[in-house]
């Protein structure tokens, strides 16, 4: 790829960035909610639970109470019966109760040649060609397949592993590595180098 496309590769990144973020920030209040949700819950149970065990006790001995007393405990009863049963629909049978989070990333027709598996790929038996690539530790990891696709210049990628060059960092304060697999001259290899060291492929 020639230099043509490094201002495109990097509004990519940035525009990859501000969709984790708002997606990020999209989970964290729908946590909130579910935590409100959760506790509105909880306190709906116990308080149903009180004004069905009330209303039992004056049904059962309603000689000791007013018509008036046993008409309400009876009414409070059937109530409380009813939206126990229009919460569990809701809550259990109304698929839309819960919001379902989604990835909000979409590909334009311009960027997906940056995404294209290696055989929509054209490439000269001189040109390697990423076939994958992650960047991170342990458990937490980010592909950077298509950044390092688009790198590639005059047969050649030349890239140093640092958070800048990928446009986040998937495990901050801890130490990284770049993993790489490749396809050049038919042959399949695998690099692997530490975080601030420099990739030179082939």
């Amino acid at each position: 790829m020639d230099k043509s496309f490094e201002p495109q590769i990097e509004r990519i990144k940035e525009r990859l960035r501000q969709e984790r973020e708002t997606f990020d920030q999209h989970k964290a209040h729908e946590n909130r909610w579910f935590q409100l949700r959760l506790v509105m819950g909880y306190a709906s149970v116990v308080l149903l639970a009180a004004i069905m065990v009330i209303s039992s006790v004056i049904l059962f001995n309603h000689q000791s109470y007013s018509s008036n007393v046993v008409t309400a405990a009876g009414a409070a009863l059937f109530v409380d019966a009813l939206g126990l049963v229009i919460s569990i629909w809701k809550i259990v049978f109304n698929p839309d109760f819960m919001t379902k989070l989604a990835p909000v990333t979409q590909l334009e027709k311009s960027e997906a040649k940056f995404f294209e598996t290696p055989s929509q790929t054209p490439s000269s038996e001189d040109e390697p060609v990423i076939l994958a690539a992650r960047y991170g530790a342990k458990d937490n990891w980010m592909d950077v397949t298509p950044i390092l696709r688009a790198k590639v210049k005059d047969g050649k990628l030349e890239l140093v592993a640092t958070p800048e060059e990928f446009g986040e960092d998937p495990f901050p304060g801890e130490a990284k590595k770049l993993d790489v697999t490749y396809l050049h001259h038919g042959k399949t290899f695998s690099k692997s180098i530490s975080e601030t060291q420099t990739l030179f492929i082939p």
